[in-house]
This record gives structure tokens, sequence and C-alpha cells, in this order.
């Protein structure tokens, strides 16, 4: 008596199955878009089950309102996908919405977790509890026959979705028409629609087990580039939040420097026309962009805010100063009136009360019309002291502003002035470091101050180094370092020559550059024209700084204008 043969279950499949499994499993395990993953499920589903259509559908979580938290805010929910129809030549998009439960086919495979074999869906077994929904047949004047729908389980017997395929159709040797199988808007036949078999309901069991893995990947990679476009929107917030007036400019830079690398990408002459940025790139320069800043979370308040030259509390000390020298010579010249009004007084009284009148030219004696004459001396000294101490006001007040580029204001001759003030009145207006201070000839920061506010690039470096980048996003802590380097070497913060700076930097150089000089007003600076703007990177690219090819590009294609429609609401 001869035993039976042990058979593997890979051999309940033919040649042909077994390569197209191995191939979709193949497909599947390379792609990490979930839209594609889904076309691709669907296509293969149909494809190797000789079917006329089939749908696909995922559970999905939806909102719901909770009636004040009396059930969740969330619900489960199949929704479906896209459905493809051969013989109608239909592509069908939709948002409608499965409950998991037996009142439909799809939702019960879903609910179950059972595959499920339908020989004609319009004689549905009385013990059924599911129901069919004709409404596509009607609205289309189709028939709808045999089904099968099979639930796409993870390894750990999760239903994540649906494939629900229809109508299965003869395979004829021969055919008159091998293409007229091909040709869209064909009727129908009924008479060729046959049931699903076991064999087809295990092919597609196998064939669901490698589209879970592929979505489950693609879900894993997609909410890996979710949990990193989170974690940088929550870092943009944090910056713009110890400066709400630079709100909006990390955004604003990442839109220019993308928009800048799209007209590198498309040049076809000069020394950039080689270059081209995949779409992860882009995305790199992107991140790299919006986090340029993140450093200046560790930059001293006092001194990121800096609106003047002086602190305020050293520009009060000053004004108080200068008030303190007005009531000083005040009370001075009051007090020689004083003085000579006494000894008038003292005269009138060794004269009985009379006014002494002179019969000498070299009198010395007071008189009532002397005192007038130095009353309106002394007020006339008053206010030409006091002319020349607002005077030293105005010009401090104008030299503690800030420059956008040095030489746009004298302070050399402003500081001068006030000395020259100061000694005629014999008064000390500024001390050393408050001088020292009203001579920085662009912006408000001294060179301490200045180095303080670098520092934030080597923050950021420090920060963004940290974080376990995607080997496509590896180069953002690299990009956002080299920000503010110079071509001519005299950037920071490692002073880099024009080869060692990437051309990503280069790029966002320019375009952090003009936004800061364009955006809205900030407290420690007035905004400038695009024309103003314009002309202070083409001075940069005089001195060496910046990209020629880049500015002139920035500038020929118009980039700043994506962010001009938004400049002023930050």
């Amino acid at each position: 008596m001869k035993k039976n043969k042990k058979v593997s279950p890979i051999t309940d499949y033919d040649n042909t199955e077994l390569q197209a499994l191995l191939d979709v499993g193949k497909a599947l395990s390379s792609e990490h878009e979930t839209e594609k993953v889904l076309d691709m499920i669907l296509s293969e589903a149909i494809n190797n089950t000789q079917s006329d259509g089939g749908s696909i559908y995922l559970i999905e979580k939806i909102p719901q309102d909770s009636f004040g938290g009396r059930r969740p805010r969330f619900c489960h929910k199949l929704k479906f996908h896209k459905s493809v129809n051969r013989s109608l030549n239909k592509l069908i998009n939709s948002d409608v919405l499965l409950d998991i439960d037996s009142s439909s086919i799809a939702g019960h495979v879903a609910y179950t977790g059972e595959s499920l074999l339908i020989e004609d869906c319009y004689n549905l077994p009385v013990e059924a509890t599911f129901t069919f929904n004709k409404d596509f047949d009607e609205k289309n004047q189709y028939r709808t026959k045999s089904v099968l729908a099979v639930p796409i389980k993870t390894n750990k017997s999760k239903v994540v979705g649906v494939v629900q395929l229809v109508n299965k159709m003869k395979v004829f040797r021969r055919e008159t028409d091998p293409a007229s199988a091909k040709k869209g808007n064909k009727q129908l036949n009924v008479g060729n629609i046959i049931s699903y078999s076991a064999h087809d309901v295990r092919l597609m069991e196998a064939f669901a087990s490698h589209a879970a893995v592929a979505l489950e990947n693609a879900k894993l990679t997609q909410d890996i580039e979710k949990l990193f476009a989170s974690f940088v929107r929550a870092s943009v917030t944090a910056i713009e939040s110890r400066d709400p007036s630079t709100s909006g400019h990390s955004d604003r830079v990442a839109d220019l420097t993308c928009s800048l690398a799209e007209k590198v990408d498309h040049v076809d002459s000069g020394i950039y026309k080689d270059i081209s940025f995949s779409a992860q790139q882009m995305k790199e320069i992107r991140y790299a962009a919006l986090l340029h800043d993140f450093g200046k979370i560790g930059v001293k308040e006092n001194v990121l805010l800096k609106a003047k030259k002086l602190y305020p509390h050293e520009l009060e000390t000053i004004l108080l100063r200068l008030d303190t020298v007005k009531s000083k010579n005040e009370s001075i010249i009051w007090r020689d009136i004083a003085e000579k009004a006494t000894d008038l007084v003292e005269e009138l009284k060794a004269n009985d009360g009379k006014p002494h009148v002179c019969d000498h030219s070299g009198c010395n004696h007071a008189s009532h019309k002397d005192a007038k004459n130095q009353l309106a001396q002394a007020l006339w000294n008053i206010d030409g002291f006091n002319r020349k101490v607002d005077q030293i006001r105005e010009a401090i007040v104008q030299a503690n502003e800030s420059q956008v580029m040095q030489g746009d204001l004298n302070i050399q001759e402003l500081v001068k002035f006030i000395e020259t003030v100061s000694k005629n009145l014999n008064q000390t207006i500024l001390l050393p470091a408050e001088k020292n201070r009203l001579l920085i000839p662009r912006g408000t920061l001294s060179p301490e101050e200045r180095k303080e506010i670098e520092s934030h690039v080597s923050h950021t470096f420090t920060f963004l180094y940290q974080i376990a980048w995607t080997d496509d996003l590896a180069g953002v802590p690299e990009i956002a370092h080299a920000h503010h380097e110079k071509l001519d070497g005299t950037g920071y913060p490692r002073k880099l020559k024009a080869d060692q700076i990437p051309i990503q930097s280069r790029m966002m150089a320019i375009c952090d550059i003009y936004d800061a000089l364009t955006a809205m007003d900030r407290a420690y600076k007035k905004s400038v024209s695009n024309e103003r703007a314009l002309e202070i990177l083409n001075l940069e690219v005089k001195e060496g700084k910046l990209d020629k090819s880049l500015v002139d590009m920035f500038i020929e294609a118009q980039v700043y204008r994506i962010v001009q429609g938004y400049k002023k609401v930050g």
C-alpha cells in the first residue's frame, strides 16, 4: 500500500502564481508610499484571480463628536480607498465609510477577520447576516455576481484592511480577438462569470499577508516622516517664541531656499548646470532651513532681543545724567542771581530804600535796571545751555539706532559732536563703555554680544547632530551649520572658504539675508525696501561674500516674490 505523500503548501500554487507571489512580495517590500502600495495590491489581486474588478478598504481612525466626553473622540471605520472595474473601464475613488460589523460584505470580513466567498451576491445564503449594496450596479447598469473578500491581517492577526474582488471570469485558451478583453466599455457577459475557488482564497490570503507587511512598512515610514515633520514644526514654534517679532522668518527662509533650489535644479547653463536635487534632498533643504536658527534658544534673551546699541537702563542713565547737568547749570546761574539780588537789597537798605544814583562812570553799585538785565541774561544762558544739552540728547538717540550697512550714518561725527559739547559744558556725558557702544558701526551689538549671537549656529549644529536623522536627511545638521559662512572666509562660526561651503548653505545664506532685511519692522531694526535688499545682496557679491551665480539667479528669477504676499503678517 502506497503512503500518501506530504505536499508542501507552496506546491499548492502553480509556477505562474508562485512567481506572481514572489514578484508582488518583492515589489511591495520596496515601496513605502501607502497610495502606491494600495494601488499595487488592488492591481495584482485582480490580475492574479482573473477578476473583472475589485475594491480595497483600510481601517482608519475617524474623529467623532465625544458629546462632552461621554464617548471616545475617535472611532474605527472601514474607509473605501479605490475601486477598479475592467469591463466598465472605470476607476472609482470615494470617501465612503463603512461600519466594522456584519451590515456589509467588507465590514463583515473586517469584523470577523475571516475570508468570505460568495457565488452570487444577489442570492445570499439565508443565514447570511450581511447584505449586498446594489447601488453601484443600478447606477452603472452592471451585474455583480461572484465575490471574494479577504482580510489584510498583520502577523499579529490584526485586521488593517479588506480586498474585495468581484466577478471571476473564465479564461479561454483561444480568443478570436485577444485585444477585445482590454477594450473599455465592453458589455459584461454574465455567462462567463464563475465562482471563486478555495484555491483563490488561499492565493489571496497569501497575497494579503504580503500586503499587510507592505502596509505596515509604509505606515511606519509615514509615521517617521510625520514625527520628523511635527518635531520640526514644534522646534520652529519654540524658536519664534523667544522673539515673536521674527515670527514666520523660518518658514519664509525655507520657502525662499527651496524655490531657489528648484531654479538651480532646472538651470541648463553655467557652473550649476549639472546640479540637481531629488525629492528627498529638497526635504532635507527645507528641514535645514526651518531649523537654521534653532540654536537661538541658547542665546541670552537680553542679547537676542537687544533693540538698540545701549541697553534701556544705560540710555535711561545717560538721559538722567543730562537732566542732572541741566539742573546743576540752572542752580549755579540762579545762585549767582540770588547773590546779586541780595547785594541790591543791602544797598537799598543803606540808602533808606532809595536807589543809588551814580555821579561817575566807574560806579559799581547795583540798580533795578541792572537786575533786570542780569535776569534776562540768566534766562538766555539757561535756554542756550539747555538747547545744547537737547542737541546732545538727540545725537545720542540717533547714534543709538541700528544701522543696516556700515556708513549709513556718520556715527564718528555724532560721537565727536557729543564730546565737543560735553567739553564746552565741562561735563562728562558718556562713560567710555557707553561711547564704545554708540560707536558700533553696524547693527546694535558689541563684539562680545555679536559673538554671543553668532554662537547660535554652533548651538544649532550641536542640537541637530544629536538627532537620529534618516539617511535621506543626514545632511540637515551640516547644511544649517554653514548658513552664515561667507565665500571669503569672513563668515562664522568656522570661517569656511568657498569650496568648503555646501551649495545648500550658500542658497540659504542669500535667502536668510534677504528675509532679515525685508521682513516686518523689528525692535532692533527697520525693514528695508526690496530694491535696497537686492542692492545689499549685490554689494555682498562684490565683496566676495556671496555666490554671484546664485544671487543673479535669485534676482533674475524673482525668487523673492514668493514671500512678498505674506511678509507683513509675519
